[in-house]
């Protein structure tokens, strides 16, 4: 969601920091935002705050016709995705009270409590102006920054990643880190804080991730991390793995189109890489517990492990689970799966099921999450970056980590499936003209049967997700039970029917479409007259989910790209969902 970037120039350098704050802007687009500043000291410690609603290009062109002191100290830059308050330069980040600057995200739950409690007037919508404000007022009362930065921090409650800096000590940037991440980097001349591993990725061969209620204090060429506890400690530092490959599109015109290029190559390297570090088989059920796409990858797993093992399986929203009251029980394994390892919804209902004392395996793609960091069992799923909003590749490694909790290698034919998904890729011309056809359509309905079913949910996400389109997926044979009421010649159909033992019960639901006048395109096997279709390679019960998958993103790609639309940032979404 919201990205974080902040400097230091150690020793006073001169080097020009807004430049660097751009770049590392540009680079967290990706997670999504609405609007976006930056806030820097000069060399005589005066503030200059720019701030803007929309793309960090309109940021940038306004940080360039600004009269910049390029001998800047320290700075901090944030792109922002609404939760309090509207969109609008007043309540874009960075937030400044009196000489005190703040970068926020997350949630500060207590906000209204807080203003309350201290006679703060805020001047924006948001909930995180209360932090520079309380900065500001503990200042008055005779504490340096440091002791007011922590003594803030110590009342908030909610999660946060939050940077500061200060006019009166002007050599000093703060960092504190509760629920959303927040990671250190250097340099011969510089220190970083962000929120997001990418956004050093040209600037620090390191990187230190702060671990939850860590305060870290970067002065005199150095930085020093705190506990919750405000003792003094040491993490671990790690190899910033994110390359120039990852975060370039390597000639396709979007990230999103480059990341379902990769799809196939995910496929082979999760495969390669799988290593199973608990045996499933000694638990009585399991529960996975997801959001979005990870919540289908695991409806997936359902079907495959259900049927191979004889497992029991759960598949529960992890914003659902978490607030409820669920019958847990030790005899189960309890399996998280996110992209980013920072969904908080899926975090914190990990974090119950840790403190009831029951076993954890976390599903996830980027090294050193909260999520894969606190879990007892991980499984990194080498997806690689997955810039795009609306996710893609990431779903093709979650389904097939969790076929290989039960399946053995020899029984996947992966290079076979990988083939079958690029001859789907290569299709290009036959999605670009498919999307003519539906782009207008008022609604598209996705249905499928066994395991083709969780790839309609797919399907019909990504489209709604990038399109704009009201779309959903159903089991086929619910068709009658509510979704054809929605049939007209303004509504598509699409069939999911690959040939497997449901195919000719599916393709009579798609009669039932026909015969109201709907229009239909089936992918999977065979043809229906008069109608659009899409023939796959047949690789069984475990291959025909990847492909399918490639397919139905495929499709909603190019119907995006044909109504013009921005594939990579579509409105109102974000990448990486670490607020409630």
């Amino acid at each position: 969601m919201c990205g974080i970037i902040a400097v230091l120039n150690k020793d006073n350098g001169a080097n020009d920091i807004t430049n660097v704050i751009i770049e590392a802007l540009e680079r967290l687009e990706y997670r999504g935002y609405d609007s976006s500043g930056i806030a820097y000291l000069d060399s005589i410690n005066k503030t200059h705050r720019i701030r803007s609603v929309g793309r960090i290009e309109k940021l940038s062109n306004e940080v360039k016709s600004y009269a910049l002191d390029k001998k800047a100290i320290v700075g901090i830059g944030h792109t922002r995705w609404a939760t309090h308050g509207v969109v609008s330069v007043k309540n874009a980040h960075p937030h400044k009270t009196d000489g005190i600057s703040i970068a926020h995200n997350g949630i500060i739950e207590n906000y209204k409590e807080l203003s309350s409690q201290f006679n703060i007037n805020l001047e924006s919508d948001t909930d995180s102006e209360v932090i520079s404000q309380l900065i500001a007022k503990f200042m008055e009362d005779d504490l340096n920054f440091e002791e007011s930065f922590k003594k803030t921090v110590s009342l908030l409650r909610g999660t946060y990643g939050i940077v500061a800096i200060c006019e009166e000590e002007p050599n000093i940037l703060i960092g504190a880190k509760k629920g959303s991440p927040l990671a250190i980097g250097y340099s011969v001349d510089q220190i970083y804080i962000a929120s997001d591993a990418i956004a050093l990725s040209s600037l620090s061969e390191n990187v230190i991730y702060l671990q939850e209620g860590d305060i870290v204090v970067c002065k005199n060429n150095k930085y020093t991390i705190y506990d919750k506890d405000f003792k003094e400690v040491a993490r671990e530092i790690t190899n910033n793995i994110v390359s120039m490959k990852d975060i370039t599109k390597c000639g396709l015109e979007d990230y999103m189109l480059k990341e379902i290029h990769e799809e196939p190559n995910v496929l082979l390297k999760t495969f390669e890489n799988f290593e199973n570090p608990v045996d499933i088989k000694k638990y009585k059920s399991l529960y996975l517990i997801a959001c979005g796409t990870s919540h289908y990858a695991g409806l997936l797993a359902k079907y495959w492990i259900e049927d191979i093992s004889g497992i029991l399986v759960n598949v529960e929203i992890a914003s659902e689970f978490r607030y409820r009251n669920p019958v847990l029980d030790k005899d189960s394994l309890y399996i998280f799966i996110s992209q980013s390892g920072e969904t908080i919804d899926t975090l914190c209902a990990m974090r119950n099921v840790i403190d009831r004392g029951f076993d954890t395996l976390s599903i996830v793609n980027v090294e050193n999450s909260s999520i894969i960091r606190e879990s007892k069992y991980k499984i990194r799923t080498h997806a690689g970056m997955e810039i795009g909003v609306a996710s893609t590749k990431a779903f093709i490694s979650q389904a097939l980590t969790l076929l290989l909790l039960i399946l053995e290698k020899n029984k996947i034919p992966t290079h076979k499936i990988a083939e079958s998904m690029q001859s789907v890729i290569d299709m290009s011309d036959f999605f670009e003209d498919m999307a003519q056809k539906i782009r207008n359509s008022r609604t598209i309905i996705y249905m499928g049967r066994g395991t083709s079913y969780p790839i309609s949910l797919e399907g019909a996400l990504k489209m709604k997700e990038i399109t704009y389109v009201s779309s959903e997926g159903c089991p086929a044979g619910e068709i009658k039970h509510g979704p054809i009421a929605l049939i007209d010649t303004d509504v598509y159909a699409v069939i999911l029917a690959p040939h497997d033992r449901y195919y000719e019960k599916t393709i009579s639901n798609a009669q039932e479409i026909i015969a109201r006048n709907g229009r239909i395109l089936t992918i999977g096997s065979g043809r229906i007259q008069n109608h659009d279709s899409i023939e796959i390679n047949n690789t069984g019960d475990i291959g025909n989910p990847f492909v399918l998958t490639t397919a139905v993103h495929m499709l909603a790609y190019y119907t995006a790209k044909s109504k013009g639309l921005d594939v990579d940032k579509p409105r109102n979404l974000a990448k990486s969902v670490t607020v409630e």
